[in-house]
């Protein structure tokens, strides 16, 4: 797993992108929020700071 320095928080957290498997892979963001990031960042967030951006999925059932 990659060190990596949070470019929001300057935190140090572990990125496995590269592995093909990253904790960031279970968070879920909505095309908006992912545009948003990107447009702000330049690179990785760590998990605090990604999941302020965390969409909250409902899952509606048609009648």
């Amino acid at each position: 797993m990659t060190q990596k320095k949070c470019t929001r928080c300057s935190k140090i957290f572990g990125c496995g992108v590269d592995e093909g498997s990253c904790w960031c892979f279970e968070i879920k963001l909505d095309s908006i929020a992912l545009n948003n990031i990107r447009e702000m960042y330049t690179d990785c967030l760590c998990k605090d700071c990604l999941t302020t951006f965390e969409t909250n999925v409902v899952n509606h059932i048609e009648e």
